[in-house]
């Protein structure tokens, strides 16, 4: 009998979160002659959803990981654990996932000689980012990425300025948009309000998102008088911040709703989704929600732009104004929200599907 090829992904983390759910649906649609291997920080959401379809604990190992590209001791540590992960497993291809595991991978990749891949959840040198950072993450991008057989970009808009920063790799680089399994019908949007306007967004919150320009957006429609209500659910380490921004405006409809790990059946409840942020790379918390079939209130940044189809509006970053202008458009045409949501489901019928993703990324991996 042929032995199975091996992959091992490496991921900085467990959180809930964008990479955790790319990596879910691509290990659960793996061809039945591959086999996966992991490599995260610790256990936690992604290790136990890999463990609920099937993938034992002994195909996963928790090695610390720091997303502090300056502690070097912390990165040695790591690479010496994954080499010797590499030297029990003897993986065919090392599947990188986002920033960290990418540096970590790309050196264990260049020790070992084995095949090795990068997908891109959003360059650390994006519009947002400090220039400061911008700067330092080219040159760090620019000396890895010469290992990378393929790199992986979740948009478009991350393979252009991948291939302007660092066209040395450009015939590389590729785009797979992300993809997501479909639910039930039950699952989705089938009337909408008419005379109250429901808000979601969904984040992590982290210097990444920004839920600010939402709170702020709102509570000054609301004290013109229109009827809105936006609930923020999620975590992370700027959720104190946040919830002192909700405080301070004292609106009793701006709320905090809590951490929650399924959105699935939450969405439907809701007119409007958004995702205010200060950069991208393609959110599947807004194909979640195209999904089923609400309009989207998005930041211009990052694949964003990819998102939108006639099914909501784009928001410029950082504008408070816009957003309030925006979410005003929606409220005033409460009669269209339905077309919105429509064309949101079409949307991501026609595009974000999750077998185009796995088909297209299955290709690549079968080309090396």
């Amino acid at each position: 009998m042929k032995d199975k090829q091996k992959i091992l992904f490496i991921v900085t983390t467990s959180v809930l979160g964008g990479v955790a759910k790319y990596l879910l649906e691509l290990t659960y649609r793996l061809p039945k002659d591959v086999m996966p291997y992991f490599v995260m920080g610790s256990e936690g959401y992604l290790s136990e959803e890999l463990n609920n379809i099937g993938v034992s604990y002994e195909q996963m190992f928790f090695v610390s990981m720091t997303n502090n590209i300056f502690d070097i001791f912390q990165h040695l540590n790591s690479i010496l654990k994954i080499l010797r992960v590499i030297k029990k497993i003897k993986p065919d291809i090392i599947h990188c996932n986002a920033t960290t595991g990418a540096v970590v991978g790309a050196i264990c990749g260049l020790f070992t000689q084995v095949k090795t891949i990068y997908t891109v959840h959003g360059w650390p040198f994006t519009d947002g980012i400090s220039k400061n950072k911008q700067i330092f993450y080219k040159f760090l991008e620019f000396l890895i990425c010469f290992v990378f057989k393929k790199i992986i970009c979740v948009s478009e808009y991350d393979r252009k300025i991948g291939a302007k920063t660092l066209p040395v790799y450009k015939s590389k680089m590729l785009t797979i948009h992300n993809g997501i399994s479909d639910v039930a019908e039950s699952c989705r949007k089938i009337k909408f309000s008419n005379n109250l306007l429901k808000i979601i967004m969904v984040s992590r919150f982290c210097q990444q998102k920004d839920p600010y320009t939402l709170i702020f957006a709102v509570h000054e429609l609301l004290k013109e008088g229109y009827n809105i209500q936006l609930d923020l659910y999620g975590y992370g380490q700027d959720l104190d911040k946040v919830l002192n921004c909700i405080k301070i405006q004292h609106d009793e409809n701006i709320r905090y709703k809590g951490e929650i790990s399924n959105v699935i059946p939450v969405l439907k409840g809701y007119d409007v989704y958004a995702l205010i942020s200060n950069w991208e790379g393609l959110p599947i918390g807004i194909i979640e929600a195209m999904r089923a079939g609400l309009p989207i209130l998005a930041s211009d940044v990052g694949g964003n732009s990819e998102l939108i189809k006639n099914n909501g509006y784009l928001v410029k970053r950082n504008d408070v104004m816009d957003c309030r202008n925006k979410i005003k458009i929606l409220y005033e045409n409460m009669s269209n929200l339905q077309n919105l949501g429509q064309n949101s489901r079409k949307f991501y019928e026609d595009e974000f599907v999750v077998q185009k993703m796995t088909n297209k990324t299955f290709e690549v991996i079968k080309e090396l």
